[in-house]
């Protein structure tokens, strides 16, 4: 039993510790959107339309998205770190990720409130950050405008629409996600290990860059992913506290690691690349607890005698 409950943990952990020895599957970056494009696509053949509506919760996630990102920031900048405050506000400004309706859907949760959370917080933090980002860099480009533009329709409308013209022609194909569970984490540990080695190749190639603020970085990513999962699951009612957790918890840290190379410093991009260490982390044991949980129920079921 306890052998099953490790599999999926292992598969979020080992292809982390892999890009970390094998920087050269930075390579492979070229597959990151098709990976996350299939993952959401499975999540969205299980939906219908209604269950995108934003609740209150959603509003009041993006609220304390914005205010954890800003207020990372001004903290961090009381330490006179201006890198150390550019990381902590490109930490804490990231919206929820991609792949969180994912990791909902294998922990069996409310997959329809995380991809609305994903919607909401998407397009509520890519507004903000247009005065925001100046604020912060002095610096702001179109391009900007254009890429989270094409991250929305490429990584999200996408998969969307062609899940739901394949559940209205083929109905049967909204039971595949449950059927194929473990392909959508296939893909999403093909996704770790790249984004893992793109973090080695970062910093194998800045040999010059302080130990100590690294550290504080990587200590900062931690602090404020344990923050996130915590107030998320805080904000919202109840029954939604796993949602709430993971919607805020879990980081599209490859719109702020862009963002963060091309308006701030490749210090400032080590903020969402430890971060992504730090909620994937959480996940595997997330995978793990749940898993476990349901081996030992299964096994006190399995051992019940038959009532007479």
């Amino acid at each position: 039993m306890m052998n099953k409950t490790l599999v999926r943990p292992a598969m979020i952990v080992v292809p982390l510790v892999l890009g970390i020895f094998l920087p050269q599957g930075a390579r492979f970056g070229f597959l990151t959107d098709p990976l996350l494009i299939g993952m959401l696509f499975a999540v969205f053949l299980q939906l219908e339309l209604r269950e995108l509506a934003p609740q209150p919760a959603h509003w009041i996630i993006l609220a304390a998205n914005l205010a954890i990102g800003v207020g990372a920031y001004l903290l961090a900048l009381t330490t006179g770190s201006r890198e150390l405050a550019l990381a902590a506000f490109f930490i804490g400004i990231t919206p929820t990720a991609t792949a969180a309706p994912v990791i909902m859907n294998l922990l069996n949760g409310r997959v329809g409130f995380v991809v609305s959370g994903f919607v909401v917080t998407n397009l509520g933090v890519s507004l903000a950050l247009i005065p925001l980002i100046p604020a912060v860099t002095g610096e702001f480009t179109v391009a900007f405008a254009l890429r989270v533009l094409r991250n929305l329709l490429v990584v999200m409308a996408l998969p969307l629409v062609a899940a739901q013209l394949v559940r209205r022609f083929h109905p049967a194909a909204a039971q595949w996600p449950k059927r194929y569970k473990m392909v959508s984490l296939a893909m999403w540990s093909a996704l770790l290990f790249i984004v893992s080695a793109k973090a080695s190749k970062f910093l194998r190639g800045n040999t010059g860059t302080s130990l100590w603020i690294v550290a504080e970085i990587a200590l900062l990513a931690a602090l404020l992913c344990a923050a996130n999962f915590t107030i998320g699951a805080l904000i919202v009612p109840k029954r939604l506290r796993r949602e709430g957790s993971q919607t805020l918890g879990q980081k599209n840290t490859m719109l702020t690691m862009s963002l963060a190379l091309s308006f701030a410093s490749p210090l400032a991009a080590l903020g969402p690349t430890f971060y992504v260490i730090c909620h994937n982390t959480w996940n595997a044991c997330q995978l793990f607890l749940y898993d476990r949980r349901h081996s030992d129920r299964a096994a006190k079921t399995a051992g019940t005698p038959e009532k007479p």
